[in-house]
């Protein structure tokens, strides 16, 4: 082998690796994107499957590495929408309670289905995942104010949805 094809191939096996070391720092996000859409576990793994290859596909297409987290999210969400066009009636998650603990589970993410589908993403992603509103702001490309006031009438929402469990 010559030596510029070896150099070639040592570089896309670099890239290969930083993609795959770049998606693993975010597959929690990825996850927890394609989640708030589908509600179904076994959905979202191909969802996100799908668009990791259609990323690696398109990886040319990415602009700035800085860019790469939003645009993951968006190929995500994308990806999980077409899968609701291709299944319309995928079941949510659902497990049999066990326990009051497990049906209140159940409920909360039988609530949290209700959202509107960016709106639950947000609410995924600040409490679930931890993210400063700031990032969710960046990764979706939104002013901190609408964050906040979606994440104020998710509360709200979920608050009348769950009175059952205040205390």
């Amino acid at each position: 082998m010559e030596r510029k094809e070896k150099h070639a191939l040592q570089k896309a096996v670099r890239t290969a690796d930083e993609f795959a070391a770049s998606v693993k720092q975010i597959e929690r996000l990825l996850f927890a994107a394609s989640y708030a859409i589908l509600g179904n576990s076994d959905a979202c793994a191909d969802a996100v499957q799908a668009a990791l290859m259609k990323a690696w596909e398109s990886r040319s297409s990415l602009r700035s590495d800085e860019l790469f987290k939003s645009w993951m999210v968006r190929i995500v969400q994308n990806e999980s929408r077409n899968l609701i066009r291709r299944k319309p009636n995928l079941p949510l998650d659902e497990d049999i309670p066990a326990t009051e603990e497990d049906q209140a589970r159940l409920d909360v993410k039988l609530a949290l289905s209700r959202l509107p589908e960016q709106t639950r993403l947000i609410v995924m992603l600040y409490y679930f995942e931890r993210y400063p509103v700031k990032e969710i702001c960046a990764l979706l490309d939104l002013p901190e104010g609408t964050v906040h006031s979606r994440l104020s009438r998710a509360r709200e929402q979920l608050r009348k949805e769950l009175t059952d469990y205040e205390r």
